[in-house]
């Protein structure tokens, strides 16, 4: 997926699915940095390599915050 495409998303909440898994990682993007991706779960920090995003959506403006 282009880095210049996913840094769209960075501040925001998202679903990102993944080719190996049938459920997704949902949380704030917070980073994006060479070909990997920073998510802040509820609980802990998630490092994500962008080869393996299958697609990223938002979440609705309710889930923003």
């Amino acid at each position: 997926m282009p880095q210049e495409l996913m840094k769209e998303f960075i501040g925001k909440v998202c679903t990102i699915m993944m080719f190996n898994e049938s459920f997704g990682v949902q949380g704030k993007i917070v980073a994006i940095e060479d070909n990997w991706i920073k998510v802040d779960e509820k609980n802990r920090i998630r490092i994500i390599n962008g080869d393996m995003v299958r697609d990223i959506s938002i979440a609705p403006e309710k889930y923003q915050k």
